[in-house]
């Protein structure tokens, strides 16, 4: 389990990701919903996913890229 305040961490892990990609450097994202869903994760970065592809029934790969705008 997470703490009380992961929304806030995981919040600042992807704004962290995403400040020291260079432009168009990609960040392999995995997760599992065995407590957290997937849906509540994804809202935490305004970044869209390229892609992303479930491998089991609870655990998913998605692909981010840093667009050449983004600070």
């Amino acid at each position: 389990m997470l703490p009380n305040d992961w929304q806030t961490m995981l919040r600042a892990g992807f704004a962290e990701c995403f400040r020291v990609l260079r432009p168009h450097g990609t960040l392999v994202f995995k997760w599992s919903e065995h407590c957290y869903p997937l849906k509540d994760v994804l809202a935490l970065t305004p970044e869209q996913p390229l892609f992303g592809h479930r491998t089991t029934r609870s655990t998913h790969w998605y692909v981010f890229m840093k667009s050449a705008g983004t600070q």
